[in-house]
């Protein structure tokens, strides 16, 4: 009974979400719909008449974006805490995870470029901690990348050998 009580509150809840963001999507096509421009017309002038509704989109990416969040943490954290003998495997791979981050922080370099490396860039990024960053993002995706490549070739070989 409960379970298919709360299959019936999340399938409710996924309809309401459904319904926003159509709504939202209308009311797009409702307000860029009565918008004509020539093709010479200003950025700023389009980006007027469009800014308001590109806020409520990307506040509503960044509420969906909380929901599948939440969604994707609070089962686990309830999972460990009613089966703390399962959780011991999720510790672990979070520390494998932070390893992993850790080794790639270790191999990133920080070191801004000249302008003669990046001849046509004036942003302000070109800074150690943004370029530490984007080094430790790469190097963490390359080895995910690797271990997965990796374990999909024993997961096949395996197979064979079973």
């Amino acid at each position: 009974m409960q379970k298919g009580l709360s299959q019936k509150l999340v399938s409710v809840f996924l309809y309401f979400i459904l319904a926003v963001s159509v709504v939202i999507l209308g009311y797009f096509y409702y307000v860029s719909s009565g918008v004509t421009y020539e093709n010479d017309t200003p950025f700023e002038m389009k980006l007027a008449a469009y800014g308001g509704i590109i806020d409520v989109f990307i506040i509503w990416a960044y509420i969906l974006i909380i929901v599948a969040t939440a969604a994707a943490i609070i089962p686990a954290v309830i999972q460990m805490v009613t089966q703390p003998k399962n959780a011991v495997k999720s510790v672990i791979s979070v520390v494998l995870l932070a390893v992993v981050v850790l080794i790639a922080y270790a191999m990133s370099d920080g070191t801004p470029f000249t302008s003669e490396q990046l001849p046509a860039y004036e942003g302000n990024d070109n800074v150690p901690s943004m370029l530490k960053m984007a080094d430790t993002m790469l190097f963490s995706m390359y080895f995910l990348l690797a271990g997965a490549i990796i374990s999909i070739i024993y997961a096949e070989v395996a197979k064979v050998f079973k």
